[in-house]
């Protein structure tokens, strides 16, 4: 009986999806939705999708959330919202996952986003070179950077 219990555990285990034990990467069209929405609206959006407030990183222009699952790298990510008074707010979403910033690159021409430049801004201490796109109002930029694990970060502002 034991044995069979072992075994079932086993199988259990094996067999559980390992997308459970990642994180949760906010496709393009969702962060450019999340500019448009009131903090709580933004708020909700992001509890729902296992990310919580990490009030240290917080002020009363910006709110950082974490993610409540590690990524593939055991590292956490993070989706923060900013936004001053009589602004469209700016949200960043960074993650460790590589084939998300890859994929989201080159979609980027059929979503209408034309290159403009790359700048070099510092980043968690790191300095790194950004590429930014747009289509008209709509500013989308991405960096990696690597501070202890690769880093891909997306922007999203009007």
């Amino acid at each position: 009986m034991k044995r069979s219990l072992i075994a079932l555990a086993i199988v259990l285990i094996a067999l559980t999806p390992f997308s459970l034990l990642a994180q949760y990467n906010f496709p393009l069209g969702e962060l450019q939705k999340l500019t448009n929405k009131n903090a709580s609206d933004f708020e909700t959006f992001v509890l729902e999708k296992d990310y919580s407030p990490l009030s240290k990183l917080s002020s009363k222009v910006m709110k950082v959330y974490t993610s409540d699952k590690a990524g593939a790298s055991g590292k956490q990510y993070t989706i923060s919202r900013y936004q001053v008074p009589n602004a469209v707010a700016r949200v960043t979403f960074a993650t460790t996952d590589k084939k998300y910033y890859i994929d989201l690159k080159s979609h980027l021409p059929a979503s209408g986003l034309k290159f403009v430049n790359e700048e070099t801004k510092t980043i968690d201490g790191v300095e790194t070179v950004c590429y930014n796109y747009a289509n008209g109002a709509l500013k989308v930029s991405l960096c990696s950077y690597t501070n202890d694990v690769p880093w891909y970060r997306v922007e999203v502002h009007f």
